[in-house]
């Protein structure tokens, strides 16, 4: 069940327009009505969370939902023995249980011998060791939940999987470990005994059961057994995944299908939130209406909220490891193989679909006959909801962890929920993150009211500070948790416009509100009913049970609860609780792998967990996850792909899941589970990857090392004349001093006007509120207007007198600034000199000026701005077609790239969580291995949670005992001599820069650990190493197969000449080198294992081996091994491991494999070793 769920039409909660209450209580009594989970920790205190209520006329809403009146067939139910025997009414149950739309694609197997005794005893192992044994799960920790082992902190979980132990039981059956899913760990031989007594009895079941549903599709599809069969394919598997769960009470989803089954249309759902601001003597005016857009993944790694009126695509978002739906109407740019600057490196007849890598500056490096469909927003990592008009600019395969350069005869689909192995585990309607600033917690600038006009709400403190023209994707406050603040009365004239301009941020009722509230109504709201929403599984087949029941804080069993239980949904939508007394019983249901292996014929089954428990009662389930062989294709019978998949509202999977192999499909699913994203707090909007892809962040010089405090960079998108940023910034100054992270945090700024048609001459900003907003000139001048009292507590006095500007030029400067590393003062000279003195920033005289004053050559620096108009406006209008408000904040820790991105206005005291939630995000990142001569380097930028760092302690110690190749598996397509491919020059550089930059930094924390003096080999070198400064070294070896670029190589001290797969030996002398490098050149070895053991010779005795390598190659020339295993990353990471493993013996120690890939780039990949001293 944890495997691939897809998601469905979203239909979202009824949420009453018009009649809302604030609801300021402490946050736990608003548990069951936002589920605090999906904000950050440092957000939660500090927000008021808005209580939903039903609109009058709405439908009732179902607080537990019940299986369909009438007369709906139960789960098909088969004795034991009819079962062994396979008698034809055997075989008839079988046909009714899989077959047609009315069949829910799930059978239980009833009387089945000693069964709930050898299920009692394997739960109580499960429970206790899940419950009471702390140091049972220490010993049996799993890397991470897709490894085998315990996995998980009971009480606190958040992610689909809860707390869980998994261990493949084909090992323990067949005695065969399989290194791709793992190798088994258990707490005790006790514990391992008790599951494999009960899993043998299930696993004989099961394939009696594909034995019987080859009968049935004997006489539903010519010659099947002569083709295919099920029981084949689930007895050849490699991997069994047994997974006992435990379900924390806390842990529950909502689900609306079955309101979109009963006809309920989700089309005229609106959602919003309010707060206030603390009460005045002017007492305050009710908000008028909001209605916001539902959209965006809820930040919580299970639900995905669709726009309520967004037809389903499950395409785009290669690799995401999650579901990746757009909206309806999103426009992708198809990059292709955009800016390649160099050949595509395809081979000579290459299908290509505009996928590729965009803007890679290098091929895809796909090979000649690789399907390929445009995938959308590369490495996502997460499911990228995007808004019916969101341009996407972020095309192409780059970083989707699934091959880029494939087999030439590998199909390969990566497009929508292809081979995501969980599927989203989304559900179509999940509580309400509302988009825009996803997982803000604070509110935009944004009224959410105000009509956008030519003219743009120009005025400062009091406008809604919405640009001019700015596409509107979130209405209301997207995100935040809290509603638009009300401020005190003020004279007002009727606005045509509908909405007041001084409704200010509500990010104010988070740091200036108090947390309590004695007029608080809470609001009545149906609990959440669900421990797993609909959702269908895209392995072979699942086997399920009953569940069990137990305290959470003893472990006693308790009896089932009443309406609790495991329901299935047929095609038709008609549903069924499973009802059987029989306690001997198992239940198999089949995944969407086996409904498309069979042409649709035998049906997947939808199915859902209710929770109707109260807290400290948690669920235990064991599962059986079955996998067919890893490269097996996900293919219908000939003819029969129209059939494969489910059309319609009740569709359970689509297109996307055809011809993508098990292990494609499986990968994903563990890209995305391993991540820090999968648990809801550590969830990115989509807006923050895609204003991380455009604005890289710029690492402080000479910080190689790990710095004694984070590194924070901070873009801001803004205009220089918006009151509520620079209060905001001044804010946000005051808490990164009080922080100490004066000297760690660099603020960058890009443009995003209000109004960039303002005429040159400007407007008095007392004829512009009057005008818009009927603010009268003594209400502006007062004491007691909003703006000047949020500006003297950030120390700022507003001036009244200033005028509403054109600041285009002023940004032109900024823009100039930058080069010169002086733009931060400069945006606070010439903030200063207008909110406080009031001078006109458009006047070039004014501008020169501010260039003196920060210390620049005003003259070169004034001609430089009007260079740079161009870039300034392209800049413009690429952020404003992404934001409709300002300003809005890109906060990232710079080793890591995890941050937050938010907008509005904030206290100091909200920005000090702010920043410490961006801290505590870097922590997820940089990892410490065994360096050269007994040495630890820290390596900042190494991912600790992708396959490829958790591909080698996976292993628990596993090595092969035998040498795992055979001689073909490094034949290759082009077997021409090598010096022919190289006989000309390529100067190429293989990665992009963001990831070569990552390269040469993990490179410089192990040349750190070296002493003075240190020899370094780069083997299979080109004309660049990608080596930092090597002042330090002494010696430089280059080896490669062109002499000219080799002589180009700025580093080298000494270059030569060899063809390693003729020639092994390397001409040094042992013990000669303090570290050796390969990169990007390991597909290549025709004999690795003789250049292994030459490498570790001419190392010193504690010397280090680093070999790098990436999703790219040659196709043609890469060894069949390395061109034909799907999984580039953690695949061939395991490759190279082997390659070190057989060496000489005791020839290496200290393996380890690490990912220190770039958040936004091509994929770098590293295993390293070191020679005993």
């Amino acid at each position: 069940m944890f495997v691939h769920t897809q998601m469905m039409k979203s239909s979202v909660q009824y949420i009453t327009k018009s009649r809302w209450r604030l609801f300021r209580g402490p946050l736990s009594a608003c548990l069951k009505i936002t589920d605090p989970c999906r904000m950050p920790p440092s957000i939660k205190a500090a927000s008021t969370l808005a209580v939903r209520m039903q609109p009058e006329g709405a439908p009732p809403m179902r607080s537990l939902p019940q299986a369909t009146p009438g007369a709906v067939e139960p789960v098909v139910q088969i004795p034991y023995q009819e079962l062994r025997d396979l008698t034809p009414s055997a075989v008839e149950k079988l046909h009714k249980a899989f077959v047609g739309e009315r069949a829910y694609g799930a059978v239980a197997i009833t009387g089945i011998p000693n069964y709930a005794e050898l299920k009692h005893d394997a739960f109580r192992a499960g429970v206790d060791l899940a419950l009471l044994d702390d140091e049972g799960r220490k010993r049996s920790a799993a890397v991470n939940n897709t490894y085998p082992g315990w996995s998980g902190t009971p009480g606190s979980e958040t992610h689909p999987l809860q707390n869980s132990f998994l261990f493949n039981v084909k090992e323990e059956l067949g005695g065969q470990m399989d290194p791709f899913f793992g190798k088994n760990i258990f707490p005790s031989e006790d514990y391992r005994k008790t599951w494999v007594k009960f899993v043998d009895v299930m696993y004989a079941n099961a394939l009696q059961v594909l034995r019987g549903c080859d009968k049935v599709l004997d006489t539903e599809i010519q010659q099947w057994q002569a083709q295919r069969s099920l029981e084949r394919l689930g007895d050849d598997g490699p991997a069994l995944a047994g997974r006992f769960i435990c379900y924390d009470s806390g842990f529950t989803r909502e689900d609306k299908l079955l309101e979109l089954r009963d006809g309920v249309s989700p089309l005229n759902s609106n959602a919003s939130s309010i707060a206030e601001l603390p009460q005045s003597s002017h007492g305050h005016e009710e908000p008028s209406e909001m209605s916001v857009k539902t959209v965006g993944h809820a930040g919580d790694g299970l639900a995905s909220m669709r726009t309520h009126a967004t037809p389903v695509k499950t395409a785009g978002h290669a690799g995401d490891g999650l579901a990746s739906m757009r909206t309806h109407a999103t426009p992708v740019k198809t990059a292709g193989h955009a800016g390649d600057g160099l050949a595509s490196m395809r081979t000579h007849a290459t299908p290509v679909k505009t996928a590729g890598h965009a803007g890679d500056g290098l091929a895809s490096m796909r090979t000649h006959a690789t399907p390929v469909k445009t995938a959308g927003h590369a490495g996502d990592g997460l499911a990228s909801m995007r808004t019916h008009a969101t341009p996407v600019k972020t095309a192409g395969h780059a970083g989707n962890g699934l091959a880029s350069m494939r087999t030439h005869a590998t199909p390969v689909k990566t497009a929508g929920h292809a081979g995501d192995g969980l599927a989203s585990m989304r559900t179509h309607a999940t509580p309400v993150k509302t988009a825009g600033h996803a997982g803000d917690g604070l509110a935009s600038m944004r009224t959410h009211a105000t009509p956008v006009k030519t003219a743009g709400h120009a005025g400062d403190g009091l406008a809604s500070m919405r640009t001019h023209a700015t596409p509107v994707k979130t209405a209301g406050h997207a995100g935040d948790g809290m509603a638009t603040m009300q401020t005190p009365s003020a004279p007002v004239k009727t606005s045509s416009s509908g909405y007041n301009p001084l409704e200010l941020s509500s990010s104010l009722a988070g740091s200036l509100s108090s947390q309590g509230s004695d007029d608080a109504v809470p609001v009545s709201q149906p609990e959440t009913d669900y421990w797993l929403p609909w959702h269908v599984d895209s392995n072979f087949v699942t086997i399920l049970h009953k569940e069990m029941y137990a305290s959470e804080s003893t472990g006693e069993f308790i009896s089932e609860p009443p309406g609790s239980g495991l329901m299935f949904m047929n095609e038709v939508g008609e549903t069924t609780m499973l009802d059987c007394s029989d306690p001997n019983t198992m239940l198999l249901q089949m995944g969407a792998f086996a409904q498309i292996y069979t042409g649709g014929k035998l049906k997947a089954c939808r199915h859902a967990v209710l929770n109707p428990v109260k807290p400290g009662v948690a669920r235990f389930n064991y599962c059986n996850f079955w996998y067919v062989p890893w490269d097996t294709l996900c293919t219908a019978p000939e003819g029969m792909e129209a059939t494969a998949v489910n059309q319609g509202w009740n569709a359970m999977m689509d297109e996307s899941y055809l011809n993508i192999t098990m292990k494609q499909s499986f990968t994903a699913f563990r890209q995305f589970m391993v991540s820090p994203e999968a648990r809801v707090q550590f969830s990115d909007s989509q807006r923050f990857k895609e204003l991380s892809a455009i604005l890289p962040i710029v690492r402080k010089q000479g910080d190689a090392g790990a710095p004694t405090m984070p590194n924070i960079q901070v873009d801001l998108l803004t205009d220089v004349r918006c009151p509520f940023s620079f209060i905001s910034q001044m804010n946000l100054q005051n808490a990164i001093q009080n922080l100490g992270l004066q000297d760690n945090v660099v603020v960058r700024y890009h443009p995003v006007f209000l109004n960039p048609n303002v005429p040159k001459e400007g407007e008095s900003l007392d004829d512009y509120l009057w005008r818009e907003f009927g603010y009268t000139k003594e209400y502006a001048h007062s004491e007691d207007y909003p703006l000047r009292r949020y500006g003297r507590e950030a120390g700022v006095e507003m001036n009244p007198h200033r005028r509403v500007v054109n600041t285009f030029d002023a940004f032109c400067l900024i823009e100039a600034a930058q080069e010169e590393g002086v733009q931060h003062e400069l945006v606070q000279t010439l903030s200063r000199w207008y909110f406080e003195e009031a001078k006109d920033i458009s006047d070039v005289a004014v501008l020169r000026a501010a260039a003196l004053h920060v210390g620049l050559d005003a003259e070169r620096a004034l001609q430089r701005s009007s260079e740079l108009q161009g870039t300034v406006q392209e800049r413009y209008e690429e952020f404003s077609a992404m934001l409709g408000e300002v300003p809005h904040f890109l906060l990232r820790e710079q080793a890591s790239g995890n941050g937050l991105e938010l907008g509005g206005l904030r206290s100091v005291e909200a920005w000090e969580q702010v920043l410490q939630q961006v801290m505590e995000r870097g922590q997820f990142m940089g990892m410490t291995i065994d360096g050269p001569h007994g040495q630890k380097v820290r390596v900042d930028r190494a991912n600790p949670f992708t396959p490829v760092s958790h591909a080698l302690p996976a292993q628990h110690g596993w090595t092969p005992t035998a040498w795992p190749y055979q001689e073909e598996d490094f034949s290759r397509m082009d077997e021409r001599p090598d010096d022919l491919m190289y006989s000309e020059p390529r100067l190429a550089e293989h990665l992009d820069l963001s990831s070569l930059q990552t390269l040469t930094e993990t490179y410089e924390a192990i040349f750190q650990a070296c002493p003075d003096g240190f020899s370094v080999l780069d083997l299979c070198s080109s004309w660049n190493s990608h080596y930092p400064n090597m002042d330090r070294a002494s010696k430089v070896a280059v080896h490669g197969l062109n002499a000219v670029e080799l002589e180009m190589n700025e580093v080298a001290t000494e270059r030569h000449i060899q063809d390693l797969n003729l020639d092994q030996k390397l001409p040094w002398a042992d013990n000669s080198f303090d570290v050796a490098t390969l990169a990007l050149s390991i597909q290549y070895l025709t004999k690795p294992r003789e250049v292994f053991a030459e490498l570790q010779r001419v190392l010193k005795p504690g010397g280090m081996a680093v070999v790098a390598f990436s999703h790219r190659s040659f196709i043609e020339k890469a060894v069949r091994l390395w061109a034909s295993e799907p999984d580039d990353g953690e695949g061939h990471a395991h490759v190279v491991c082997r390659y070190f493993q057989h060496g000489p013996e005791n020839g290496w120690e200290k393996i380890k494999t690490m990912d220190v890939s770039p958040r936004h780039g091509d994929p770098v990949w590293i295993v390293t070793a070191v020679k005993p001293m």
